[in-house]
């Protein structure tokens, strides 16, 4: 399986540099497209469906192609994978458990050994609720992916294929385990900090009261927030978002969890993932300048298990770029160079995957990276 990059701010360049790409001979069969919401996503779909290609695609908060981090642009990774090794698939609805099941249950129809590449659509889901259905399922199940992003606009984000697009949904990737090996491993570094503090109220992925105080309020305290939090959802990602509470779930599994917008009239905060009520939690800050170094030794331990992938896609979240800055494109510069094989990615709002050792979970400030090798 061959895969190749191409990129472009408009559809005129990715038409140009797809005939580049495919002026060797070269047929992909699959295009993994991670776009801003300012790109023409239905002129992207009609012309991959010109060329007989199957579209994965999702809108992002800032795009990764190789070693370089970009905005308000589209990203592919063009694959010549076999059509019989792999389904899109999508739901759509407001159930996210219900949905996940069902992508599960097709993906088990297709396919008896799956793996699933899943992106969901939708700024308040919880996130939670895709592996939960997913895993209900069938827990064996290799599972990988994130949430679309919107440009940190918090209005709108998007998945789609050749001819779908929703913004209340979820879209999968099923690709036959037999025959693609793919391999996948989550890492953050976040460090904790201050006392622990208790989920006093909450319901699903809103919570309402910490340590009996408004979430909100507690947020702003803790690290001195200057502004009204009430006012502007931009707020709550530029900052609290860099500052995930810590969560050690009952599976033994420590994840973060990232506030992405605020209720003004109650000051609760609503996550990307749940946080059950009784929850003992802490807040977490960024980590020192070694965290890139890092992130790629951890990360190349994935070399143990794929040695010589075809593909690696990179899911990033976007608090965890704007903790970083610059430093982002250093990351992904080092992550490619472990393979040195084509790498596409982009910032999400939450990522799925599994932290060395642990099983398949939801997180922020996270990166979720997935390698794909062919069975030769």
């Amino acid at each position: 399986m061959q895969a190749k990059n191409i990129y472009g701010e408009n559809i005129d360049a990715i038409q140009s540099k797809f005939s580049e790409a495919t002026k060797d001979g070269f047929a992909p069969t699959l295009a993994i497209v991670f776009c801003s919401i300012t790109q023409d996503r239905k002129a992207l779909g009609e012309f991959f469906t010109k060329k007989n290609v199957t579209v994965f695609g999702s809108t992002t908060a800032g795009e990764i192609i190789d070693d370089e981090v970009l905005e308000h642009s589209t990203v592919v990774m063009l694959l010549d994978m076999n059509t019989n090794n792999f389904k899109i698939l999508h739901e759509e609805g407001a159930d996210t458990h219900t949905i996940a099941m069902n992508i599960a249950q097709k993906a088990k129809q297709a396919f008896s050994n799956p793996s699933v590449i899943i992106i969901s659509s939708g700024l308040t889901i919880d996130a939670e609720q895709i592996i939960k259905g997913v895993q209900e399922v069938d827990k064996n199940i290799p599972l990988f992916g994130g949430l679309a992003g919107d440009d940190l606009t918090m209005k709108s984000s998007y998945v789609f294929s050749n001819d779908f697009e929703s913004a209340n949904a979820l879209i999968a990737l099923a690709i036959d385990g037999d025959k693609i090996h793919i391999h996948g491993m989550a890492t953050s570094g976040w460090d904790d900090i201050g006392i622990e503090k208790i989920i006093t109220r909450s319901e699903g992925n809103v919570v309402y009261t910490i340590d009996d105080e408004p979430a909100a309020d507690v947020f702003v305290k803790f690290f001195k927030f200057t502004g009204a939090v009430d006012t502007a959802a931009e707020i709550i990602v530029m900052n609290f978002a860099q500052y995930p509470l810590q969560l050690k779930k009952d599976n033994g599994n420590v994840v973060l969890r990232s506030p992405m917008m605020s209720d003004p009239d109650t000051k609760a905060l609503i996550f990307a993932g749940g946080i059950p009520q009784g929850s003992r939690v802490k807040f977490s800050v960024p980590p020192g300048f070694d965290l890139v170094e890092k992130t790629a030794e951890r990360i190349s331990a994935m070399r143990n298990e794929v040695a010589n992938p075809d593909a690696v896609i990179m899911f990033s979240c976007k608090a965890r770029h704007l903790a970083l800055g610059p430093m982002m494109s250093d990351e992904a510069g080092k992550i490619r160079s472990i393979w040195n094989k084509p790498l596409l990615g982009f910032f999400t709002y939450g990522e799925i995957g599994a932290v060395k050792g642990n099983s398949c979970d939801f997180h922020n400030e996270t990166c979720s990276m997935v390698v794909m090798e062919e069975i030769k």
